[in-house]
């Protein structure tokens, strides 16, 4: 396989020269033709090898399968076959593996054969070299055993751990069958509890001994353990004196110490967690490590929790404070992540301990060790980048009174000690993220009663803050932070020295103000999370006027920041809301989102962008191109990049590590978004792309039963939002993240769009037609009744209506009941009865049409502005889909009973009358609905070529709900004036223009 990344392989170098240069340069009549003869003279079958893979170069189709037959012949004859002929049959066959013949079947086998008759060979390492690369585990298992056998007392230790580490990678593969998984799985086991046990006993090191030496070794050996022992093998081996984590710990490995700390804590064994960290910790104080080795916040954190959760905490915190204050009595230089960690942890003790969230006395009942300790990590490390990060949580959690006596006597005075004016800024900016972040802690908030003095009263909370009447949150303390946040940025916006000093410091102040006021803005525009009343588009409800605000003022500062990726993360979310999908566009470019966070960051933007703006993929640069470059060369090969160069190198962990990564995304919910994406906005603009979707390569072996895994990373999303409630993106997303359910139920759409729009090519004249047409009819029934299964199952999963917006709903059960009204349909004879359930699936299609219909016309009806019309293009797009998909059943329909009567003239083959009608029907149904979405497009493009529209847009961005001081607030952060705010309306009303010139250029047929 290898040579065919790099160009031909060479031939056996006692092939004369003239046979050599013919292949080289690929002539291969020339190659035929030599080969024959020195295969006559020589009487050498290796000559008959060369002239084989010469005639499978030719076009030809039977000298292209002569290659394939040569190696059935191979595989039937059951002896060794000659090593030379077997690489040039895998090279002559490169592209019909995974295709006509599958590696496992064929020339893996044949790689066995022939390294277990010549272990020692250097060959025998090539050979299981291809298997791994074809990932045909099964052979390299065996390959790798004889090469363990063969070279057992050679001191070759690597061979050894290739056979266990190829044995556990089949054993978790489904490549390796139920009966055998059993049996691989003890035998790696044992394997490895060999290995451990001549280590235990071993007096001293030999480097040949066949025990486990390396750290890479050691972990192998505990991952299987994880993978195949039982939780008290586990507990045992990681306390040994000479395998344990402890043990690797002085040796200099904390791999295995993290790892052992992970799995504990998922089985609650908290004792010995707090023992393991305990002496870990111990370690470097007592010299045995050096001093911060383990010192990392996940060790300290799972240290203080595990001390939580012991018999007696307060003893067990006690002695993590007293290690604590060992390392901060240490004379010693280091990082200052370290002494940060240390005072995280002092924190994180603080809060474990019992009885701190009680005052140190009774006239302040705020003042609690925990405010205290906060308040001192604050002292040191307010103006850091992840303070806000590091004590949220912490925040999150006081009571009522310690927060209040945080925020106004705490920060107070850790803002009157600071005469540096950059640092009261930060201070200040500091303040009104925490301000912010009280809003979202319910215990700022009191029940209030629905009626007093027998009046009904319209808000269910009092706000212990402002003691104002309100709902969750409490939208008198959110226009307050706006207010006081958008003083403090003019405030410094007006500093010329300020200003100057902003590049020295961590980060600009301005920017947490901003992020500050864009989400409180955000939350009084009424956005609400996306993981209920699905059924309403997005902006339903919504204060358009402050979402054009929070959405100008995060503009502006992206301006100031233009690196800051969370904000940009935001505003492309804001702009995919608004509709103005160009703008999110090229504020996503910038972004430069490379290799394997594409899998991970993608959906950020791609998502349901088809739905949105279909226009994006006539640019100049294929839309889809990074992710399908990334899929392509990550995925090219059967098994995981890299994979032989992590077996050569011994790093075992890494190559477990490969194959998951690997397998997770080959069932990836981005690349299958990427997909359908792709495919919808080719049938959008009425192309047909580059085949179906099932035929795409990346997409063979998805099928119902495979889990498709969403890892979305929203870790750089900015989010002030406490662990109470939902974190921001599901405010600003425009429906549920990618799911397994609807990522199914998008690729059997398409393919079920596939299926209506297939037509056979021109040249295709079958010589019985009425056979054909019978087996055309009998395929178009099974992949109907599979599709109508399939989307019906994945419809009726119990979380399905949660993972899709409305449109998204009606769509897919559209879709079902058009499968299932089909299969009726050609089920049906014309003698037969009329199909009762065919009618209750057109009424039920029609009512669901209707429906789809009527949302989006209220929607459009009840629009702040003629202007946000850009702002529901998702369910425009859904209500032609659904439309056209309707008018696609119907027509295929009608059109195979034409065919059918131009078959036969007597009408025999022909369908139901009834089922004629209700297809003619909807169609007619469907018609209708695709003109009102072609009319509402071109309404809308009309309605924005008109003058005026930016004094119309500026007008309603400044006449939202927040009142004339928070719009002067607004504007005092843009610059003061109206010219930044035209410029930024000017931008967003192009974009809307740029937007609805691509749904102009939709195909409405």
């Amino acid at each position: 396989m290898s040579f065919n990344d790099y160009g031909r392989m060479p031939l056996r170098s006692n092939v004369d020269m003239q046979l050599q240069t013919a292949f080289s340069d690929g002539n291969w009549n020339a190659v035929i033709r030599l080969a024959d003869k020195r295969a006559k003279s020589l009487k050498d079958p290796y000559y008959e090898a060369i002239k084989i893979c010469a005639e499978s170069q030719l076009d030809g189709a039977v000298g292209k399968s002569s290659v394939l037959t040569a190696i059935d012949e191979l595989v039937r004859k059951k002896t060794v076959p000659d090593i030379d002929t077997l690489e040039l049959y895998e090279w002559a066959a490169w592209d019909f593996i995974g295709g006509e013949i599958e590696y496992a079947d064929t020339l893996g086998p044949l790689r066995v054969r022939w390294a277990k008759a010549n272990p020692k060979s250097p060959m025998a390492i090539q050979c299981l070299r291809s298997c791994l690369e074809y990932w045909d585990l099964v052979s390299a298992q065996q390959i790798s055993t004889a090469l363990d056998r063969a070279y057992v007392n050679s001191g070759d230790r690597r061979h050894m751990f290739w056979s266990i580490t190829l044995t556990f990678l089949l054993s978790i593969s489904p490549q390796c069958s139920e009966s055998s998984r059993k049996v691989y799985s003890l035998l790696v086991l044992k394997q490895l509890e060999r290995a451990a046990e001549v280590t235990e006993n071993a007096t001293k090191v030999d480097v040949n001994d066949r025990g486990l030496q390396t750290e890479e070794e050691v972990c192998l050996y505990y991952r299987v353990l994880l993978a195949n022992g039982s939780k008290a093998d586990f507990i045992k081996r990681v306390q040994c004196p000479k395998l344990g984590a402890l043990a690797l710990l002085e040796k200099g490995h904390k791999l295995l110490f993290w790892e052992s700390l992970k799995a504990l804590e998922t089985w609650g064994e908290w004792d010995l967690i707090y023992d393991l960290c305990r002496r870990a910790l111990r370690m470097g104080v007592d010299g045995v490590t050096t001093p911060f080795f383990v010192c990392d916040w996940l060790v300290w954190k799972r240290f203080a929790t595990a001390a939580s959760k012991s018999a007696t905490p307060e003893s067990a915190l006690e002695e993590v404070q007293a290690i604590l204050r060992q390392y901060f009595a240490m004379d010693i230089k280091t990082a200052a992540m370290y002494k940060k960690n240390l005072s995280l942890a002092l924190l994180e003790t603080t809060f474990q301990l019992p009885g701190r969230s009680q005052a140190l006395d009774d006239g302040h009942k705020g003042m609690t060790p925990r405010v205290i300790q906060l308040g001192l990590f604050l002292q040191q490390y307010f103006d850091k980048l992840s303070a806000f990060e590091d004590v949220k949580a912490y925040v999150a959690d006081l009571s009522f009174e310690e927060a209040k006596t945080l925020m106004e006597e705490i920060l107070p005075k850790l803002l009157d000690g600071k005469s540096d004016k950059p640092q009261q800024f930060i201070l200040k900016s500091f303040a009104s993220k925490l301000r912010y972040l009280l809003t979202t802690c319910p215990q700022t908030l009191s029940r209030h009663p629905s009626v007093v003095d027998g009046k009904d009263q319209s808000e269910p909370y009092q706000c212990r803050l402002c003691s104002q009447l309100t709902s969750f949150p409490c939208r008198h303390c959110l226009k307050d932070i706006v207010m006081e946040a958008a003083c403090t940025y003019q405030q410094i916006s007006k500093d010329k020295d300020l200003i100057s000093s902003i590049p020295r410091l961590d980060k600009d102040p301005r920017l947490d103000l901003a992020m500050v006021i864009g989400t409180s803005i955000l939350k009084l525009a009424r956005l609400r999370t996306k993981d209920h009343s699905l059924t309403r588009p997005p902006m339903r409800g919504v204060d358009a006027g402050l979402l054009l605000q929070a959405t100008l003022i995060l503009d502006t500062q992206l301006k100031e920041t233009p690196k800051d990726n969370g904000l940009r993360l935001l505003l492309v979310q804001l702009h995919l809301l608004l509709g103005s999908a160009s703008i999110a566009y090229q504020l996503w470019i910038p972004m430069d989102v490379k290799r394997t966070i594409q899998d991970a960051l993608s959906p950020l933007f791609f998502d349901r962008i088809s739905t949105l703006s279909p226009g994006l993929f006539h640019g100049s640069r294929p839309l889809m191109e990074p992710l399908r470059t990334h899929y392509r060369n990550t995925l090219r090969d059967a098994c995981p990049l890299k994979i032989w160069e992590a077996f050569l190198s011994g790093s075992y962990t890494s190559i477990l590590g490969m194959n998951e990564y690997d397998s997770t995304l080959r069932r990836s919910c981005t690349m299958m978004m990427s997909m359908v994406e792709e495919s919808r906005a080719t049938r959008v603009f009425g192309g047909k792309g580059d085949g179906e979707i099932a035929d795409q390569q990346l997409l063979w072996k998805i099928t119902d039963d495979t889990t498709l895994v969403h890892q979305t990373d929203y870790g750089s999303f900015p989010n002030l939002e406490s662990h109470h409630g939902p974190p921001f993106q599901d405010f600003v997303r425009l429906g549920p993240g990618l799911s397994n359910e609807r990522s199914h139920l998008s690729f059997l759409a398409e393919q079920f769009a596939d299926l209506l729009g297939y037509k056979p090519p021109k040249e295709y004249k079958p010589a019985k037609t009425h056979e054909a047409a019978l087996r055309d009819r009998t395929y178009t029934l099974e992949r109907l009744s599979q599709l109508a299964n399939s989307l019906t199952t994945f419809l009726h999963a119990p979380n399905t209506p949660t993972l899709l917006t409305g449109p998204e709903t009606t769509y897919f059960s559209v879709a079902s009941l058009l499968a299932s009204a089909l299969v009726t349909c050609l089920s049906t004879s014309r003698g037969d009865p009329s199909p009762k359930p065919l009618a209750s699936a057109t009424q039920s299609i029609r009512a669901a049409l209707a429906a789809l219909r009527s949302e989006f016309t209220h929607a459009v009806a009840t629009q702040a502005s003629p202007c946000l019309a850009m702002a529901d293009m998702h369910t425009l797009s859904y209500l032609r889909d659904t439309a056209l998909a309707v008018r696609h059943a119907a027509a295929f329909v009608l059109a195979l009973h034409d065919k059918e009567l131009a078959r036969d003239r007597s009408g025999k083959s022909a369908l139901h009358r009834d089922v004629v009608a209700e297809m003619k029907a909807l169609e007619a149904v469907a018609g209708k609905a695709v003109a009102e979405a072609r009319a509402h497009v071109q309404r809308t493009k009309e309605t924005l070529g008109e003058a005026g529209w930016l004094d119309r847009l500026l007008e309603l961005t400044f006449a939202g709900g927040g009142g004339e001081d928070m719009e002067k607030a607004v504007l005092g952060v843009v610059g003061g004036d109206m010219a930044e705010a035209e410029d930024w309306a000017g931008r967003l009303l192009e974009s809307w223009r740029e937007g609805v010139k691509g749904w102009v250029a939709v195909k409405w047929e």
